[in-house]
């Protein structure tokens, strides 16, 4: 008895793992990224390649726009470490026997600040980038982040919920 429930016990765990392998191959996962290769990135907004040499920079511009580069992730490491530590400090406070309310409530207003300080962050940098373009190459840029925002926006509907929302 107790060998026919290890069996079974064994032939589930098998079952599964080549379901969630075949289900995570399906949906594109790749080093726990979906729909990703190796070595991709998204959100690179401004560095993508192929918009950069679409919009055919100068080298001054190259230079400029790098120097800001090196500016904003130096502050986002910053704003970034703050964000994690205050989220820790909410851990913390709920650790304790006794939560008080306030402090909690401190603590989240507290990460609030950091995310908006973060989202600040990110705005101003796109900004800063932004203004270093010649208005031809602003609506170059606009147009590029349009479409690849539209695109986003279709894919997390998905077909399925399209369907639903006719």
């Amino acid at each position: 008895m107790k060998n026919k429930s290890v069996i079974a016990v064994a032939i589930l765990a098998l079952t599964l793992t080549f379901a969630t392998a075949s289900f995570a191959q399906q949906m594109g996962m790749n080093n726990g990224k979906m729909g990703m290769k190796q070595g991709q990135r998204m959100g690179r907004g401004m560095a993508h390649p192929m918009l950069m040499e679409k919009l055919k920079l100068t080298a001054e511009q190259k230079d400029k726009i790098g120097e800001l580069r090196i500016t904003f992730q130096k502050n986002m490491i910053d704003l970034k470490a703050d964000l994690a530590k205050d989220k820790l400090a909410i851990k913390e406070l709920r650790l304790k026997d006794n939560i008080n309310r306030s402090d909690v409530l401190n603590a989240v207003a507290k990460v609030n600040k950091d995310r908006d300080a973060i989202a600040l962050a990110v705005a101003n940098h796109m900004l800063d980038v932004y203004g270093i373009l010649t208005p031809e190459q602003q609506k170059i840029a606009k147009d590029a982040a349009f479409n690849f925002w539209g695109k986003m926006h279709d894919m997390r509907r998905g077909p399925a919920r399209k369907c639903m929302m006719q």
